[in-house]
Order: structure tokens, then sequence, then C-alpha cells
């Protein structure tokens, strides 16, 4: 399996040659997820400094949604292969008669990050409310948000905060502040030190918030029923990420047929 660096640097090389050479590309990125070890899954070291094309200088709009799947899809599977062995390892322990202490510590530890109200006892509702929120988000469902979100890797908030899914935060300096904001409220538009952490803030609001437990129960749904888990399902459980509400679903859903995003989702379920 390709390690973080190789995907993401293959996925900017494929963006420059598709820029340079003007060709649409059609490859996938398949790798699965590894089988976890003892300790937790965590992004502990150094990510490398990967420039964001510009977007806004590809006039070929062929060229320019090639660049920009090319750029995000690799940063998408990294974050998901993380996930899936973090859900894998929740599923072996799950099984296990008895846990060693830094089984417990680690499932308390998964817990709190995903709001499992009673993380005291590694019960049967414990684990299946902790594998209901630790799962991936289908890759075409993030791709078909960011190039909303973004206006395929143009605005402003992209390039200066590198925040592709317009995630907001409301302590002053936190982002950088609309232009269109009005009068007496004070959210920005939050600023992220890479793009992955930008794809990682995103996956972990849609597996927490209250507001997207519609699409959490979905998705559980389709694992119940053993049906492949893709954003054309999904995204109906993102009525409250929109004012524009049943609007921005359609929306999102003909950019997923159109640019033909499933293909992403079929080769990476975990």
């Amino acid at each position: 399996m390709l390690n973080k660096i190789d995907k993401i640097m293959l996925g900017v090389f494929l963006a420059l040659m598709v820029l340079s050479l003007g060709i649409h590309w059609q490859g996938k990125f398949a790798s699965g997820p590894e089988m976890p070890g003892t300790g937790a899954v965590e992004k502990t070291e150094a990510l490398p400094v990967v420039t964001i094309p510009d977007f806004s200088s590809m006039v070929d709009v062929k060229v320019k949604k090639s660049a920009f799947f090319g750029f995000l899809l690799p940063i998408v599977q990294e974050e998901n292969d993380t996930i899936l062995q973090n859900r894998q390892r929740i599923m072996a322990l799950s099984s296990q008669s008895e846990l060693m202490e830094n089984d417990r510590l680690w499932l308390a530890d998964m817990g709190r990050k995903y709001r499992i109200g009673d993380v005291s006892a590694f019960d049967e509702l414990f684990f299946a409310e902790l594998l209901a929120s630790v799962d991936m988000i289908p890759a075409s469902l993030a791709l078909a948000q960011s190039a909303n979100e973004t206006a395929w890797g143009t605005s402003r908030f992209a390039r200066q905060g590198n925040n592709f899914f317009g995630q907001w935060c409301f302590k002053p300096g936190c982002g950088i502040v609309p232009g269109a904001r009005p009068a007496g409220e004070t959210y920005e538009v939050q600023k992220f030190k890479d793009v992955a952490a930008s794809v990682r803030a995103y996956m972990h609001n849609l597996n927490t918030n209250h507001q997207y437990r519609a699409l959490r129960q979905l998705r559980e749904q389709r694992r119940v029923s053993q049906e492949p888990v893709t954003g054309a399902d999904l995204a109906y459980g993102l009525r409250a990420y929109s004012i524009r509400g049943e609007e921005y679903i359609e929306e999102l859903l003909s950019m997923i047929n159109s640019n033909q995003l499933l293909r992403y989702d079929l080769n990476n379920q975990g």
C-alpha cells in the first residue's frame, strides 16, 4: 500500500501532468487499509508541505476537474485508511471476552473522541455506538462537497486557509472573516495548517456532530445489510450542512453522477 507521502506526491504529480498535457486522468487509488497493530493509529509524523495547485488558472474545465480530484483524492483516502484501521481494531476488541488495560484506555480515548456518552463500560451498546461513528466517509461525497464549497479549489478560504469544506470557527482570529458576514455575527471561516487537517476535521464533524446523525444511520444500515457505502446514499443525511437543504443535496448528487465519482467508493470499502 502506498504510504501517505507517496499518495500525496502522486496526486500532485498527476495534477501537474494534467495541467501540462491537457489530458483527463482516469486513474484510481484502490488501496485498502492495513490491519491495525496494538497501538492507536495516529497522525504523529510531520506531513510534507504540499502546495495547492493554482486551479483558477486552469481554463479547461476537464483539466481543472481532473487536477482537483488528483490533488484531493489521496488526502481523502489517507484519512479514510486511518479511520478504517481504528474501526478494525474496535471490531477485533469487541469480540474479546477480556480486555487488556492498554486496550481499555485506548477504547475510552476513542469513546471520548467520538462523543460516546458512557465510556466506563465496554459492553455491546458501547461498541455499537462507537462503530456507528468510527467509519469512513465515501470519497465521492468528500470530493463533491469540497468542489462545491470551494468552487473547485478557487475560493480564497481554500487558497489562504487550506479550508476545503467551508468549516466555521467562533474564536476571534481562528480563521478568515467572510466579506459578506452579517453585522453582529462572530463566526469566521476556519484556517488549517494544511489541507489534510481540513479533511480530518470535516470527517470528524460528520462522524460526531448530532446534526449528521441521519448520515451515520444511513451508513450503519448499509453496513448491516452488507451493501456498499456510497456518497450517493449518505448525501441524504446532509440536510443540515447547508441552508439550501434539499437543493444542496441535489447539487451533490448531480456532481457525483456527472463526474463518475462513485468509482472511488466502490474501490475502498474497508
